[in-house]
């Protein structure tokens, strides 16, 4: 007498012996272990770390340009600001800087002379910044570093490609981000502590 497998068992994918057939092992083998699904507090750390590694990457980069007076973390201030002038209030938002941390670059990069500032003669809140010449000259150089680095040479992977799809996978991790604080509340019940972010700023600076 031939036992046959049960219609169930073939629909699994296992043999009569609880072995999963020859072909489902290929299969398996083929596409390594199943993996954990990934969390958002998985992505922000690895976001965290990935952001760290740049900046002693960047640190490594300020050395062997001879620059010595201005830390990797205000350098993307610098790229924050970009060209033109720009109300303080608006670097945060652009920036998401603590209040603390931001005044004490502003100031820095102010005395170091990377930046230069002015103000409203009525409103003291609108104080404006820009990049000053010695600013606008550490970024042209950095721009063309980041142009002609061997960045993912010799690799065997459509780099581009990946770095595209990083970009805008982040960019729609930060916008969904934004929209659950925006229409969870937190937004509007952080205005007041916003508010006096924004005055400091402005108070370092004058």
């Amino acid at each position: 007498m031939h036992l046959k497998p049960h219609d169930g068992a073939r629909f699994l994918g296992n043999s009569f012996n609880g072995d999963p057939p020859d072909g489902v092992r290929r299969l398996e083998a083929e596409s390594g272990p199943a993996r954990a699904p990934v969390s958002q507090l998985d992505l922000a750390r690895m976001v965290e770390r990935v952001s760290r590694r740049f900046l002693d990457y960047l640190r490594l980069e300020l050395s062997k340009l001879g620059v010595d007076d201005i830390s990797p973390s205000q350098v993307m201030v610098l790229f924050t600001i970009g060209s033109g002038e720009i109300a303080v209030r608006d670097l945060l938002d652009r920036g998401h800087y603590v209040g603390s941390n931001a005044s004490y670059n502003l100031k820095q990069l102010v005395e170091s002379g990377y930046l230069e500032r002015g103000a409203s003669p009525r409103d003291r809140r609108l104080a404006r910044i820009s990049l000053s010449p010695k600013g606008q000259l550490l970024v042209e150089r950095l721009k063309l570093l980041d142009e002609t680095s061997q960045f993912g040479q010799g690799l065997d992977i459509d780099l581009d490609a990946d770095l595209q799809t990083t970009h805008d996978t982040l960019r729609r991790l930060e916008q969904w981000w934004g929209d659950a604080l925006r229409y969870g509340g937190i937004l509007l019940a952080s205005c007041t502590s916003y508010s006096f972010i924004v005055q400091d700023l402005v108070n370092s600076l004058t």
